[in-house]
């Protein structure tokens, strides 16, 4: 639902109102009149780009629900073969994502009649660059999120941000498409067929237009387009990404562990070590009765909390199962941010720094109820206070460690605005992480709204985005001050989350 809604929302503010002052799909103050042509194929794009993501995220637990109910279970006592569920699961996903681009469909022809430009409506170009655009995308989706579901390595948040990668790169590609086999999101045709016909009426211009949103400079201009022609040859070019998907899908069918989940314990347990190192399967276990327990005496337990050891655990807990070269690539980023002159550490060190840590921040809030140990820590001594505010300032401190190198280097230039603004920043996100995870119950969402945030902001230079102050724009105008704003907010949202679920357990 709010999926749905979100999308509905970008369907409005992608379709501009001439009396506002920014535009999309634009060259130079120039685009189409709001006709069926116009509308169908900014929202297709727009669907194709921007829904490709969140839909990844919405979908790709549809294994892992099974396994969860005990519903997989019982399909293994079936005869269904590995490539048959892939395969069911792939359409399914499949269906309930077209279901949010038919939301998308009626938005732009709502949109189309509230603009009021042109009142025709006509079905086939409003619905064509759907089908050529946005249908095998989502397919393509589908089966992906099945195949990293199959694959362990790729099944969890690693898998996320290898796909979020994924989705950049092909949005850098399909942007610059020539032929079909590089536009995976398929919007290449539409774009050029926008550009060269409002070339025609710009002299001695070859410029291309911007699928994003800019700022209007001067009097708007319109054009009536009429469309791409389309032609049962493209399509077809354009349906060899549905091809890929059944060979993605097929492919995950190899991985699929067709709800075998003892294979690994038995795996663990043959090769678990006896005290001698070796391992010893048939050996009984020897009861000995002689054996003195002492408990040490734990007095004034009563309001007695240690947050400095607490805040300890729970950092060694975040921490946990990190490799080697996890730190090392957190020491050369902070590194960096301490040697790099100024400008490359505001234009790429600040923005990457806190990717890094992304994966230990989704997991806030949602541990308790992943690993199900909500009854024991809710029902504990006073749990918002002792342990919910160590979560939080646990997640803190691992935001200004990573970003010391960057920090400290701030502080020595003097450059305090851009240092408020990490400091904020440095609040704002593992202050998000938690709220949403507490809310939503697993880490997806965070992972998606920051991605989103980041590559929109911090990345692409979209100032109001910009929590982290990478940009002199969001500087100059106090974006961090509404981060503060929304810092606190956010925490308020995270603590009555907490209480609610303390209650439903106490």
């Amino acid at each position: 639902m709010i999926t749905v809604l979100v999308s509905i929302f970008f369907v409005f503010k992608y379709i501009p109102s001439s009396n506002d002052s920014y535009l999309t799909l634009s060259l130079h103050d120039i685009r189409g009149i709001y006709n069926s042509a116009w509308v169908g194929s900014a929202i297709a794009i727009l669907t194709s780009m921007l829904l490709s993501l969140p839909a990844f995220f919405l979908v790709k637990n549809a294994i892992e629900r099974d396994v969860q109910t005990g519903v997989g279970q019982i399909i293994a006592t079936t005869p269904i073969t590995r490539w048959m569920y892939t395969m069911g699961k792939m359409w399914s996903n499949f269906v309930f994502l077209m279901s949010i681009v038919a939301v998308s469909i009626v938005s732009a022809l709502a949109m189309q009649l509230v603009r009021g430009e042109d009142y025709t409506i006509d079905l086939a170009n409003l619905l064509l660059p759907f089908m050529y655009s946005t249908l095998p995308t989502m397919a393509l989706v589908a089966a992906i999120a099945i195949f990293f579901e199959s694959v362990p390595l790729l099944r969890k948040g690693f898998g996320n941000l290898i796909y979020f990668v994924l989705w950049l790169v092909s949005l850098n590609l399909s942007t610059k498409a020539i032929h079909s086999g590089q536009d995976m999101l398929g919007i290449s045709p539409i774009l050029a067929k926008m550009s060269s016909e409002a070339n025609e009426r710009i002299p001695n211009n070859h410029g291309s237009h911007v699928s994003g949103i800019g700022p209007l400079e001067g009097n708007l201009h319109t054009y009536d387009w009429n469309g791409v022609h389309w032609t049962i040859q493209m399509f077809l070019a354009r349906y060899i990404w549905l091809a890929a998907a059944l060979i993605i899908v097929v492919m995950a069918s190899f991985f699929f562990h067709r709800f075998d989940l003892t294979r690994l314990a038995k795996i663990n347990k043959k090769s678990k070590p006896s005290e001698s190192g070796n391992a010893k399967p048939h050996s009984k276990p020897v009861h000995r009765n002689d054996i003195e327990i002492k408990l040490t005496p734990y007095s004034n337990a009563q309001g007695q909390s240690n947050y400095i050891k607490t805040l300890a655990l729970e950092l060694r807990l975040m921490l946990k199962g990190l490799r080697l070269w996890w730190y090392l690539v957190a020491l050369v980023m902070i590194l960096l941010g301490l040697l790099l002159p100024m400008e490359s550490v505001l234009e790429y060190v600040v923005p990457f720094t806190w990717v890094w840590p992304v994966l230990i921040w989704s997991a806030m809030g949602t541990n308790e109820t992943y690993y199900r140990t909500h009854q024991l820590i809710f029902t504990a001594m006073h749990p918002v206070r002792n342990q919910f505010i160590v979560l939080w300032l646990a997640g803190i401190i691992i935001a200004y460690l990573t970003g010391s190198g960057a920090m400290i280097h701030f502080i020595v230039a003097g450059e305090w605005e851009s240092l408020k603004a990490m400091a904020v920043g440095g609040l704002f996100i593992p202050t998000l992480a938690v709220a949403l995870g507490i809310w939503s119950g697993n880490g997806k969402l965070f992972q998606v709204v920051f991605m989103l945030m980041w590559y929109l902001g911090p990345l692409n230079k979209l100032d109001v985005m910009d929590f982290m102050g990478s940009t002199p724009q969001a500087l100059d105008r106090g974006v961090y001050q509404y981060y503060l704003l929304a810092t606190i907010i956010l925490l308020i949202l995270a603590v009555i989350g907490r209480v609610r679920q303390v209650r439903m357990y106490s």
